[in-house]
């Protein structure tokens, strides 16, 4: 696919794609492959996120499935999964916000502490885990 002259006279502004080593670029001068950092090497395609938070949410869903039918002591696991699920929805979905994000990270971070008990310390250690996990992912 060839970029005509005139879509890139009138390329909007937000076509600039920016990579989280710093680099950035209109997408019209990106090539066959305009989403590919030509500095880093890093697929910036705006699916890359979503893709990855719906792979997680799989994998999760899986774990947490086990762990629940297993019982016992494996529901701390489920617990730890479960929690995540909403995050990573709303990741998939293109609904992530990583300013609140980052606002329940630092909170959930203060919250957690060794007078907890087991299952609530499970809960917000796989809060916090996600929540890093996707604001990182989200740079």
């Amino acid at each position: 696919m060839t970029m005509k002259l005139i879509d890139i006279l009138f390329e909007e502004k937000n076509d600039n794609i920016e990579c989280q080593c710093g680099w950035s670029w209109k997408k019209s001068e990106g090539g066959k492959k305009p989403y590919l950092c030509h500095k880093c090497g890093r697929n910036n395609s705006p699916r890359v996120f979503d893709e990855f938070a719906e792979k997680r949410l799989g994998g999760a869903e899986k774990i947490a499935e086990n762990s629940k039918r297993k019982g016992g002591p494996a529901m701390l696991t489920y617990h730890h999964f479960k929690v995540k699920f909403p995050y990573y929805r709303k990741a998939k979905e293109g609904k992530f916000d990583v300013d609140e994000a980052k606002k329940e990270f630092k909170e959930t971070l203060k919250s957690i502490s060794l007078e907890m008990d087991q299952t609530t310390f499970q809960r917000e250690v796989g809060r916090l885990e996600v929540l890093g996990e996707l604001i990182i992912k989200h740079k």
